[in-house]
């Protein structure tokens, strides 16, 4: 009787042990599969690299701002009015505007999705709302139709601008945008809540 017991014992821990080497989530160990961005080695250009990569800062003296970006994207320095980063089908553009005197964000806001429905091919507005998160802010989210940069085909972006009143009267604007499959709107806020303007 000893001995069976015994045996079922050692049985029941030679079965353990396969499962103890593949250990147990913990807090350093991730649970999900890894995304683009995480795998595509800082290269830009593919149809991910969405704003879940880890983020780096971009500061910029002469202009008086810095923001966070993306790690794998890069700059397009094209764009001397404030800064512009891609990374595939996912781009950011941070500018700063000054509103007519006396128009609060909300109303810059409304004014200026007009002005965006006409710039983006098949503008469909999901919101304009304060920011849940950001105190004084405005999100306008919208979807559009986008091309791929990679492969040329059509897809549905997601575009959200944050509309983000300063101290000196004028109003930073960024926009981020890429396609819908990816889009990270935690991200997008953990971008905006990295502005500082000097």
């Amino acid at each position: 009787m000893m001995l069976k017991a015994y045996r079922t014992l050692c049985l029941l821990i030679l079965a353990a042990l396969p499962l103890a080497a593949c250990g147990t989530p913990s807090a350093s160990s991730p649970t999900s599969l890894p995304t683009m961005a995480s795998v595509n080695n800082g290269e830009t250009g593919g149809e991910g690299g969405g704003v879940e990569a880890a983020l780096v800062t971009y500061s910029d003296a002469s202009q008086g701002f810095s923001i966070s970006h993306p790690a794998p994207w890069t700059q397009d320095k094209s764009v001397t009015q404030g800064v512009k980063f891609v990374g595939g089908d996912d781009w950011m553009t941070l500018s700063f505007v000054p509103p007519r005197p006396g128009t609060d964000v909300m109303t810059y806001a409304k004014n200026d999705a007009a002005k965006v429905s006409q710039a983006f091919p098949g503008f469909q507005q999901l919101e304009l709302i304060p920011s849940p998160d950001i105190q004084g802010v405005v999100v306008l989210g919208f979807n559009a139709q986008g091309t791929s940069v990679v492969t040329g085909k059509s897809f549905t972006a997601h575009d959200e601008i944050y509309y983000m009143p300063l101290k000196d009267g004028r109003i930073a604007k960024l926009t981020v945008a890429g396609p819908e499959s990816h889009y990270d709107q935690q991200g997008v806020r953990d971008i905006a809540l990295t502005l500082n303007v000097k």
